[in-house]
């Protein structure tokens, strides 16, 4: 079970009651998800799992005697042009690092593989490689579960050139990564050394004169930075000035959770002291300091204050004044404000979600906070709170509450949903308090990115269920964080939006000089959600992205236009069919509050129709969600998607 405190604050605390603020933060900060049932890691095929020959590009090709036949000769130019091809079309998955750990790396159950890994490709033939490329996971052997692997059949999307220009670029780069570098053994730093390192390593995303234009750029968000205007988010120099040598040090040191940014402390300090040196190259900012004989404004974070009730209070205060304009009521990034701003295409992206604080690129604690408070994020919509007009007091108030509004952690990604039986009628309004008694599971969703018109910028990035049902019937609890309502909802009181925060008195308009807002009107593309389940129980599960012609599935969705609870079948991702009125036995009720949606689904366990998914008590079924952001135009195969998980009903 998720575990939030929602603490009703006094206007004026009492000093005796410090101890009992103390206590309750306390037990917040500490109350996490439960560990059980931890999706496992998955094991790649081996060698021996290569079939001898497969049908690959339209003809039989043996794979057993497969050689690569690129011309060796140009090798260092089929590693360039297979390195852009990798960032173009592997690399938000399988990472920059080829670690598995990219943008959606923990999105997907199997993981995506680590290529970097010794016993890896490494230990394998280019053969191998090309036929795992070409084939993905829907030509996996049967025992590997095919249809669980998000990993694209690349023979319908790339040249048989473009494949084996991949293969010898993550051979090359993998068995780079497996020996020691050159560099590892020179001690002094050099301005050549760092400028060979960036086109090799960071060129692909920040472009080969540093302005964020290489071949990845069009495929992240947020866009690589541009070097070239010598402003960094991340630092410990006031706003709009350039980073110390230290920062940029922490900036090559530091993961950035959420982004394509590794972390590079692997490299010797001797490489990552040259590549702050040609970083520092790239901007005529630097230069410019120096000769200026300037010294750097360092802003460090004392020790904070004891924690009280009038800390919590005046923090709710200056949050709601300062802050929720961006961020919301409860910081999920749906304040007022940002809708005429965010536009992902011109990388002008959404606030930080302050309820996911471990997707903060400079960390969650109480120091690291103050310091993005008292620097702000330079080239975004983020200020900086100034020590002449906000103390310390009031940075550390923020601070503290900004951290009520989140989870203690992120939570677990376990397997299987528990599905308790109560007697009675089951709960249809979200907002029935006896949701709140039920365990709540977290799935992630990454971008669809294997076939159709793909997602790359997918706004939803988990979704989190319950359930219950009572015999007969099967009631589905779903919310998830969407920062912008679809209008046409507005009108309805189960859907609150954040309001803009309070204007100061000498601005506020009276009653009858306010003019009457226009009757709102749905967005282009509704916002929507669908749960998937096979239509058959069989030990062959559906392809995940919506199964296919031999596989069906029964899909339950939600859209806020026309708003309603619908069934559908699919054979595949652009195969669906809504079932006919006669088959339409689903309800929901759904509600919007301050950038999260709640959705209560139900129906009937069986229904006697083939068309349906149909559900027994003690045996699992396999569950699979998709969400679509109508706001940022998501519609059909352009949605966030999950892997298969499992909706066990209990006895």
């Amino acid at each position: 079970m998720i575990h939030r405190f929602r603490i009703t604050l006094p206007d004026r605390a009492a000093a005796g009651k410090r101890f009992t603020a103390v206590l309750l933060y306390s037990l917040f900060a500490f109350l996490c998800w439960p560990a059980a049932g931890v999706v496992s890691a998955f094991a790649p095929p081996a060698l021996s799992d290569m079939p001898e020959s497969a049908f690959i590009y339209g003809r039989t090709v043996n794979l057993a005697d497969l050689k690569n036949p690129l011309d060796p000769g140009k090798k260092s130019q089929h590693v360039r042009e297979g390195g852009v091809l990798y960032f173009k079309n592997c690399f938000l998955c399988h990472g920059d690092l080829l670690d598995g750990k990219g943008v959606f790396g923990e999105s997907f159950f199997p993981p995506p593989a680590d290529l970097a890994h010794p016993k890896s490709i490494l230990s394998k033939s280019p053969a191998y490689s090309f036929w795992r490329i070409a084939k993905g996971g829907p030509g996996l052997p049967e025992k590997f579960a095919p249809w669980d692997s998000a990993m694209p059949a690349w023979e319908n999307q790339l040249s048989e050139e473009e494949t084996w220009k991949i293969v010898t670029f993550i051979h090359q780069t993998a068995a780079d990564m497996n020996s020691l570098p050159i560099s590892a053994q020179a001690s002094e730093p050099t301005l050549e050394k760092g400028q060979a390192l960036y086109q090799e390593k960071c060129a692909y995303c920040h472009g080969e004169t540093g302005k964020g234009d290489g071949p990845a750029a069009e495929f992240t968000s947020p866009r690589p930075r541009n070097f070239t205007k010598g402003q960094y988010k991340i630092r410990t120099t006031p706003f709009g000035q350039i980073p110390t040598d230290a920062d940029l040090m922490a900036m090559l040191e530091r993961n950035y959770p959420g982004t394509s940014m590794p972390s590079w402390k692997h490299l010797p300090e001797a490489d990552r002291q040259s590549l702050v040196l040609y970083l520092k190259s790239l901007s005529n900012k630097f230069q410019k300091f120096i000769d200026r004989k300037k010294s750097h404004a360092v802003v460090e974070a004392p020790e904070p204050p004891e924690l009280t009730l009038e800390t919590l209070a005046t923090g709710k205060a200056l949050f709601q004044q300062n802050c929720s304009g961006c961020h919301g009521v409860q910081g999920r990034s749906d304040g007022e404000s940002t809708k005429k701003v965010v536009d992902i295409a011109s990388d002008a992206i959404w606030p930080r979600n302050l309820s996911q604080p471990w997707l903060f690129r400079r960390g969650d604690s109480l120091k690291d906070l103050f310091l993005t408070l008292r620097t702000g994020l330079s080239t975004t919509a983020m200020p900086r709170f100034s020590p002449r007009t906000v103390k310390d007091a009031d940075i550390w108030a923020l601070a503290y509450y900004v951290r009520t509004l989140a989870l203690s952690e992120k939570p677990e990604v376990r397997k299987t949903i528990h599905v308790k039986k109560i007697e009675g009628a089951l709960p249809e309004n979200p907002s029935d308090p006896a949701w709140e008694k039920i365990d709540s599971y977290f799935f992630p969703l990454g971008a669809q990115l294997t076939a159709g018109e793909k997602s790359y910028h997918p706004t939803v990035r988990s979704i989190t269920a319950k359930a219950l049902h009572n015999g007969d019937e099967l009631a589905l609890y779903l919310h998830w964080d969407d920062p912008r309502v679809d209008p046409i909802l507005t009108q309805d009181a189960a859907f609150i939006e954040s309001p803009p925060p309070p204007l100061p008195p000498h601005l506020r308009m009276a009653e009858d000089e306010q003019e009457e807002a226009p009757a709102p009107e749905a967005q282009e593309f509704p916002d929507a959600v669908a749960v998937q389940f096979p239509v058959s129980a069989s030990a062959s599960k559906p392809y995940f992205l919506n199964g296919d012609l031999s596989h069906p599935v029964n899909l339950w969705r939600w859209s806020s236009h026309p708003m309603a609870a619908e069934e559908y079948n699919a054979q595949g991702l652009l195969q669906w069919n809504k079932q006919s009125d006669s088959g339409q036995t689903l309800s929901g009720q759904a509600a919007y509050q301050y950038g999260r949606y709640f959705l209560v689904m139900k129906r009937k366990l069986n229904t006697g129709d083939k068309e349906d998914a149909q559900f027994q008590a003690g045996t699992a079924t396999p569950i699979a969600f998709n969400v679509w952001d109508g706001s940022q135009g998501e519609k059909d195969t352009v949605k966030a998607v999950s892997s298969w998980f499992e909706l066990l009903l209990e006895q």
